[in-house]
């Protein structure tokens, strides 16, 4: 199956060993234990069609009569020995039935397989991007950690000059200290969440360097009437459908069992013992039709049919408020992403520009340069979320509808 999210994080970045989306995909699909269940579904499916089409089976019997009785028939002077074969007619409508039944049950537990799958690999690709954008922290605490650093040095030499003072050198430490608990936590973040990704492959441990993908690229999607007109045809759509086929199907084997008797066949050999001579016996019976049993069952089938029914509007329904709340969501996180990059961040960088140009002459003091750059830091960690919700979010809405949200 593919994941449509393939699409929208493209690659990039240079680092050893990259992971990309597609890497992590086919890795779960490969690794992941319960993935290798479909071997068993395939076994199983086989399993019960060819026990939909067993006939019944061959039935032998010995009966001796005329013994054991008084005069005549004292002993075994008068026994007659017949040895005789039976079998039920398989009628081929019921035959069909059963294998419709089969197969409605089979296709039902592989839609049950194929919607879970998704689910997994929809997993696979949050957990992705949360390395993705574990990484960009990294590299944004990073960089502020080294102008802390850089504004720490500054403060001691203008202090060595009387040109600072004790407060503001103690201000900047502050600063710094705090930055570098920062990093430490984002990279504690980012290792969980490189372990948690590797997991899903059955990885001990994290077995890849870095991940790799564009998160800047906002890729555009369908409207909320198109996307919801996908929802007739989602993966969760499917497997009610198969669950109702299935239904059907064993509604119309109780229809089909009820519908008339079972004819029966019979064929031996009898042997007596007053003249030492054999006979062929041959006999043909039929089972007049038990209403009660399959008119019961066919009832049974159907409440189950429509309960299903039910549970599938109702699904539908939820699905669609599901959709609608993670599309708002969606159109949320693009405006956060957009007004941060567009005015947010340019505004933060004149504000340090200006306060850096004017420090030197006296104009600022050093709390509002420190002010200014963690202004600039939240600006940024705020931009790097934005971008991750927004795909996080996607890969939520594709595995709603099992295919692209894209136009």
């Amino acid at each position: 199956m593919k994941i449509f999210l393939l699409s929208l994080l493209l690659c990039g970045g240079v680092a050893a060993a990259p992971l990309t989306l597609p890497d992590a995909l086919a890795r779960v699909d490969a690794g992941h234990p319960w993935l290798r269940s479909r071997t068993t579904l395939i076994s199983a499916a086989a399993a019960r069609d060819d026990l939909a089409s067993v006939a019944p089976p061959l039935e032998v019997s010995l009966q001796l009569e005329n013994a054991l009785g008084t005069g005549e028939l004292r002993g075994a002077r008068s026994l007659e020995t017949t040895l005789q074969f039976s079998r039920a007619l398989d009628q081929a409508d019921r035959r069909s039935a059963r294998r419709a039944v089969a197969h409605a049950q089979s296709e039902a537990e592989r839609a049950a397989w194929e919607e879970r799958r998704r689910v997994l690999l929809a997993e696979t690709a949050r957990r992705f991007v949360l390395v993705v954008a574990a990484q960009a922290t990294i590299e944004t605490v990073t960089q502020q950690l080294a102008l802390s650093q850089q504004t720490v040095a500054t403060v001691q030499t203008r202090l060595a000059k009387a040109a600072a003072t004790v407060g503001e050198l103690a201000r900047a430490k502050l600063a710094h200290t705090e930055l570098v608990i920062t990093v430490e936590h984002a990279e504690h973040d980012l290792a969980a969440a490189r372990q948690n990704l590797a997991t899903l492959w059955n990885a001990p441990n994290a077995d890849f360097t870095t991940a790799t993908a564009d998160l800047a690229e906002l890729p555009a999607v369908a409207s909320f009437d198109q996307l919801a007109e996908r929802l007739s045809s989602a993966p969760q759509q499917t497997h009610f459908a198969a669950l109702l086929r299935w239904r059907r199907a064993e509604e119309s084997l109780a229809l089909t069992q009820g519908a008339r008797g079972e004819r029966r066949w019979s064929a031996g050999l009898r042997r007596a013992e007053t003249t030492d001579d054999f006979g062929i016996v041959l006999g043909v019976d039929y089972a007049w039709p038990t209403k009660q049993a399959p008119r019961a069952q066919a009832a049974l089938a159907r409440a189950d049919h429509d309960r299903v029914a039910t549970d599938r509007e109702s699904a539908q329904l939820a699905a669609r408020a599901t959709l609608f709340s993670l599309y708002q969501e969606l159109g949320h996180a693009h405006v956060e992403y957009t007004a941060t990059h567009d005015e947010l961040l340019p505004a933060v960088r004149e504000w340090i520009a200006s306060i850096e140009t004017g420090l030197a002459a006296g104009r600022y003091e050093l709390r509002e340069l420190l002010e200014a750059r963690a202004a600039l830091f939240a600006a940024q960690r705020r931009q790097t979320q934005a971008a991750a919700d927004y795909h996080l979010t996607l890969v939520a809405i594709e595995q709603l509808l099992g295919t692209s949200a894209t136009h």
